[in-house]
C-alpha cells in the first residue's frame, strides 16, 4: 500500500505532536513493505525530522498549522485546500491523520484513518477555548473528520467508549492504538549529570519534589493541585510544574501564579517552562512521584513516561488514567481537594509504599510500547486496504 501521513502537527510540542512523532518513527521501524509519504507544511519543514525511507512532500501554505490551529487562531481555508490538493495528487491507497487537530478535507486518497485522542474539546469546550468561535470551529472540524474517516483510531478504551457515544458510531468504526514512552525514559541512578540538569532548571539536587508534566490548561486541574499542596503543606517537599508557558493552546498561567502567591508558596512551587525529553527524563527519575490531577485524559502519556523511569504516580480517577496507571498509582477524586491533599500526604509520609509502587510502575510501563502501537495501526491500515482491494478487484 502507498500510505500518506499528515505531518502537519509533527512540530507541535504538546501531546498531539508527541504522538505523531513517535508513531511515525515506529512505523518507519516496523519493517513493513508499505510505502509511506509524509505531507509537511513548508513553514514547519525545518523544524521536523522525517525518518529515512519515508518520502516527504512539502506543501506551500501561508501559516504552519501548529501555530494557526491555536486556542484563539484559525487555519486558513486556502491552506487546508493546498494540503488536500497535494494529497489528491499523490496516488495514495490510504491517508492517515495522527491527530484530528490538524485534519483537512481530502479526496482521491483511498481510505481515511484519523486519530481522535479524546472528546475533551467537544464535551468541555470551556476548558479548551477562550471564546465561542473556537468551540464552533473545533466541533465542525471534529464532525467532518468523523464523517470522512473510514476508521477512527483512539488511544484508550475509555476514549473509545466516549467517541462511540458522542458520534453515535457503530462499534467497528473505532479502534484502540495505545501509546508508549520514548526510549529515553528509563531508570538511572542519580549522579552528577542529573544534578547538573536539575540545577539548570533552578532546582536543588538534594530536595524532595513532586512533579507535574503537561499543559498548563484548565482541564489539567492545577489550581486544585496547588491548593491541595498548600493543605498538605509538606515542609520538606517542593512542587515542580513542567509545562510550556508560551503554549498555543488555552492556558491560565496568570491564575496559577496568583494561586501560588495567594497560598504563600512562591518558594515551594516552581514553573520550569518547556523541558525537552533528554532533560525531562532526569526530572522524572529524581521525582518522589508524578502528580496527574487532570479532569479528563484520553490517555495520559506523562504517567507512562514517569513509570518507565521507575517513578510512581499520584493520579486522578478521571478519564483513562485508572486504565493506564493501574496498580502503580494512588488515586483521588480530582474535584475533591481534601482527598487530593490526603493522597499527597499519604505517599509522602510512607516512603516504603512509594518504593513498592516504584517497582510496580516499571512493570506497568512495560505494557506500553510504540512497537505494538505501530503494529496495531498497520493492522488497521491493512484491513482497510484489503476491503478496498476487494471493492476494486485488485490487490493492495
Amino acid at each position: 500500500m502507498r500510505i500518506g501521513i499528515d505531518g502537519a502537527c509533527l512540530s507541535n510540542r504538546r501531546g498531539f505532536g508527541r504522538f505523531a512523532r513517535q508513531i511515525v518513527e515506529a512505523l518507519a521501524r516496523s519493517g513493513s513493505n508499505h510505502e509511506f509519504v509524509v505531507f509537511v507544511d513548508r513553514p514547519s519543514l525545518a523544524h521536523v525530522s522525517i525518518p529515512e525511507g519515508m518520502e516527504t512532500i512539502a506543501v506551500d501554505v501561508r501559516e504552519a498549522p501548529s501555530k494557526a490551529a491555536s486556542a484563539s487562531g484559525r487555519r486558513r481555508v486556502g491552506d487546508m485546500l493546498a494540503m488536500g490538493r497535494a494529497v489528491s495528487k499523490a496516488n495514495l491507497d490510504l491517508i492517515y491523520f495522527p491527530a484530528s487537530y490538524s485534519f483537512f478535507p481530502v479526496w482521491n486518497a483511498g481510505k481515511v484513518v484519523v486519530t481522535m485522542h479524546d472528546t475533551l474539546a467537544l464535551a468541555h469546550p470551556e476548558w479548551v477555548f477562550p471564546d465561542g468561535k473556537g468551540k464552533l470551529a473545533w466541533r465542525a472540524k471534529e464532525q467532518a473528520a468523523a464523517l470522512w474517516a473510514d476508521r477512527i483510531v483512539t488511544v484508550s478504551e475509555t476514549a473509545r467508549r466516549d467517541l462511540l457515544a458522542w458520534f453515535r458510531l457503530p462499534d467497528d468504526r473505532v479502534k484502540v492504538v495505545s501509546e508508549g514512552p520514548d526510549a529515553v525514559f528509563t531508570p538511572e541512578a542519580a549522579g552528577p549529570t542529573s544534578d547538573a540538569v536539575l540545577l539548570s532548571y533552578d532546582m536543588i539536587p538534594d530536595e524532595r519534589y513532586l512533579l507535574y508534566v503537561g499543559g498548563l490548561s484548565p482541564h489539567k486541574n492545577l489550581l486544585r493541585l496547588i491548593e491541595a499542596f498548600a493543605i498538605a503543606n509538606p515542609s520538606d517537599t517542593r512542587l515542580i510544574l513542567v509545562g510550556d508557558i508560551g503554549d498555543v493552546f488555552h492556558t491560565h498561567v496568570p491564575e496559577l501564579r496568583e494561586a501560588v502567591a495567594r497560598f504563600d508558596l512562591n518558594d515551594r512551587v516552581h514553573f520550569t517552562g518547556f523541558v525537552p525529553d533528554d532533560d525531562l527524563a532526569y526530572l522524572y527519575r529524581r521525582a518522589y512521584a508524578l502528580v496527574q490531577p487532570s479532569l479528563m485524559e484520553g490517555f495520559g502519556l506523562p504517567p507512562v513516561e514517569a513509570m518507565a523511569c521507575g517513578t510512581p504516580v499520584l493520579s486522578s480517577t478521571a478519564g483513562s488514567l485508572p486504565e493506564v496507571v493501574g496498580e502503580a498509582g494512588v488515586f483521588f477524586d480530582p474535584t475533591d481537594i481534601e482527598a487530593m491533599a490526603d493522597a499527597l500526604s499519604g505517599l509522602l509520609d510512607h516512603p516504603s509504599e512509594r518504593d513498592r509502587l516504584a517497582k510496580l510502575a516499571l512493570q506497568r510501563a512495560s505494557r506500553f510500547t510504540w512497537k505494538s502501537a505501530a503494529r496495531s495501526l498497520l493492522d488497521c491500515f491493512e484491513e482497510l486496504g484489503s476491503q478496498q482491494a476487494n471493492s476494486f478487484g485488485r490487490t493492495a
